[in-house]
């Protein structure tokens, strides 16, 4: 069963570009019944290990804006850092509501 879902959301993240994490936490979470702060940690690997093995074909079709790509890496490392070291103040076990609205939040504003 993981083995088709992980095949079915990386054809979508192929297709489309976008999925990993809309899609594939929610799966986790709902189908697999995975707790959420393990099923977003998954969807993060999962959609690191699937986007380095397509960057390189963008790459050789010269499909990447590399000005843009430095700006948003600048903006992204420290917002990774900042929102896992929030993170590491949580409590999960009593926060776990609202990291479930937060996620829902974002899967929603992302779709």
């Amino acid at each position: 069963m993981e083995f088709l879902l992980g095949f079915v959301i990386a054809a979508a993240i192929g297709l489309t570009g976008v999925g990993a994490g809309v899609i594939t936490t929610p799966v986790l979470i709902l189908f697999l019944h995975i707790p959420a702060p393990q099923a977003v940690g998954t969807a993060l690997i999962f959609s690191t290990v699937v986007k380095l093995l397509a960057a390189p074909v963008y790459v050789t079709r010269k499909q990447v804006h590399w000005r843009t790509l430095a700006l948003l890496v600048g903006g992204g490392l420290p917002g990774v850092l900042a929102g896992s070291l929030l993170l590491e103040h949580f409590n999960v076990k009593r926060s776990e509501s609202l990291l479930y609205s937060v996620l829902g939040l974002t899967i929603v504003t992302m779709a």
